[in-house]
């Protein structure tokens, strides 16, 4: 059960219509703002670490195209294997023309067999030797060239080594060696990068090579390691950057982009409040406007309910002080205008009962003649068998019972009735005009039992007798009945002189009948329809001789079971 008001209502609607959707925009243009920039800062990272990588494989693409072009050099191999005519001058020659494109982003040396360096472009030469049991000259014994972390124990400046053996006569005779220091790597991926970004450069087992001098040196390194071993997406300590990460295919080494969220925690926050703080203001409108709102709108509704009420109690008399001329102000005129109509109404029923009433005590005054004429002729009637007069007690008996049904009270009576009270009306005209008028009755046993409307034959055999024989002193009248589905044909056939074609007509049209003429016919034919309906009433039919009339109506009466 609902046990809201309607201000209730108004206001839970007009705080869904007005926050709802200013919520759901809100955190859907923040996501969409937000989404948009991870996405550009994403493809902006994707794009930088990419070229980066590219850039670094074609450095050392090129790298390792001199490193194979030096081990095979005659100078170099006669300087590693001791043999004669072999010139430090010429080797040195050799060394820079292979090296000169690649001066500014590494340093070449030539390393003996024993793992020192004889050779180099280096302009400082911070260590001369190389262990040749361990680390990269170990590894470099075969016919590629590798690439290693540089050993941070030792004093080379260098952060990634790369070496590849120098052999006569499948002999290892020494190693051409390639450096890259700090600053190689930062003329390598100079303006490649922002400078809010940083780069870290991992050997394959995520040692760290180089970094930018913005990242954390080694620290970094090894949390992104654990991260890496744990499946763990990469981060920082305050999750303040993203991570991209490319493997550079040559060296095996992978390439760790770090680039500032698009947008900091911070300003999440801020953004968050300032739409928080926007959502509480629009509340706090959405509020007043529809207390505003539903106080016009219910204080109206709040005296029409009360003055209701008084018209339920049966306060007629009140009215609503109505000053407003919107749809509130026209419901309430509305409102005095019904209450007025229902007080008219009312007097005008009390004054309606008042005359009812009067004309029921003037009925039953008026049914004090009747009961005296009855009365009366009943005296006439045992005075007329007293002084042996038939003729004055036949129609004073008569006369009785047609009195007697007259002022019955019942409106429906059986056909029975009906036919025995045509009877004693055409005994009493059979005196009257000293003739013979035959009345035929054909009507079946079962047929008698239906209820008709009371007086319903009488003027219909009269206006036969009066109109349809005029001045004749005989005649014959037949009453017959049938039945169709539910409804009833009485028929009342004479075989006087017929009714005239213009009073037919105007029967049948409708028009109203003669001030002197017909007047039974029009009775009987209205009242029927107003019990029955339009589908029923009086009916002519064509006769060679005479009037014949079809009172239709639907059965009813005791005798319906047995009937339908």
């Amino acid at each position: 059960m609902n046990h809201f008001s309607f201000r209730q209502k108004l206001l839970g609607g007009f705080l869904v219509i007005g926050i709802v959707p200013l919520l759901v925009c809100t955190l859907l243009m923040l996501n969409i703002f937000r989404f948009s920039l991870n996405r550009n800062a994403e493809d902006t990272a994707q794009s930088q670490i990419t070229a980066m990588t590219d850039d670094l494989t074609d450095f050392l693409t090129d790298c390792e195209e001199v490193m194979v072009q030096l081990r095979v050099r005659q100078e170099v191999i006669q300087a590693l294997d001791g043999s004669t005519g072999s010139d430090a001058q010429d080797v040195y020659s050799t060394l820079y023309d292979a090296a000169s494109p690649l001066l500014h982003g590494a340093n070449l040396s030539i390393y003996d067999r024993f793992g020192q360096r004889i050779y180099s472009t280096a302009s400082q030469l911070q260590s001369a030797a190389l262990p040749v049991r361990w680390g990269l000259l170990s590894a470099a014994t075969g016919s590629g060239v590798v690439y290693r972390r540089a050993d941070p124990l030792s004093k080379s400046s260098a952060c990634m080594q790369a070496a590849c053996a120098v052999r006569s006569r499948n002999k290892l005779v020494g190693y051409v060696v390639m450096d890259m220091t700090a600053a190689h790597f930062e003329a390598l991926f100079d303006g490649k990068h922002s400078a809010t970004s940083g780069l870290l450069l991992l050997d394959p087992f995520w040692d760290q090579i180089y970094a930018t001098a913005d990242i954390p040196f080694k620290t970094l390194a090894a949390r992104l390691r654990e991260q890496l071993l744990s499946g763990e997406p990469l981060s920082d300590e305050r999750d303040e950057y993203d991570y991209y990460v490319l493997r550079e295919f040559r060296s095996g080494s992978c390439l760790i982009f770090r680039q500032p969220r698009p947008m900091a925690e911070w300003m999440t926050q801020l953004l968050y409040l300032v739409a928080g703080l926007s959502i509480l203001l629009c509340l706090g409108l959405c509020v007043a406007v529809s207390m505003r709102f539903s106080h016009q709108l219910f204080e109206p509704i709040r005296a029409l309910n009360s003055a209701m009420r008084e018209v339920e109690e049966g306060n007629l008399d009140i009215q609503i002080d109505n000053h407003r001329t919107d749809e509130m102000g026209q419901l309430s005129g509305r409102f005095n205008r019904m209450t007025q109509r229902l007080r008219q109404n009312l007097e005008d029923s009390l004054h309606q009962q008042r005359e009812l009433n009067a004309a029921q005590v003037r009925m039953m005054q008026a049914q004090l003649n009747p009961h005296f004429l009855y009365n009366t002729l009943d005296t006439i009637k045992w005075m007329g068998k007293i002084h042996q007069a038939p003729e004055i007690a036949t129609i004073s008996a008569d006369l009785a019972d047609i009195l007697r049904n007259s002022i019955s009270a019942d409106e429906f009576v059986p056909l029975r009735q009906e036919l025995k009270l045509v009877e004693r009306y055409v005994e009493i005209q059979s005196i009257r005009f000293s003739g013979a008028f035959l009345l035929l009755i054909e009507v079946d046993e079962v047929l008698q039992d239906v209820l008709v409307p009371k007086l319903m034959l009488q003027p219909l055999v009269e206006n036969a007798i009066v109109h349809g024989f005029g001045s004749r002193d005989s005649g014959e009248i037949s009453i017959s009945a049938q039945q169709s589905e539910k409804a009833l044909c009485v028929m009342v056939r004479d075989n006087g002189r017929g009714i005239p074609e213009e009073a037919l007509r105007r029967f049948q049209s409708g028009g109203l009948p003669d001030a002197h003429s017909h007047l039974g016919l029009y009775n009987v034919d209205a009242i029927l329809r107003l019990h029955y309906g339009a589908g029923f009433g009086l009916r002519f039919i064509p006769a060679a001789q005479g009037t014949c009339i079809c009172i239709t109506l639907p059965i009813s009466g005791k005798g319906e079971d047995s009937i339908c």
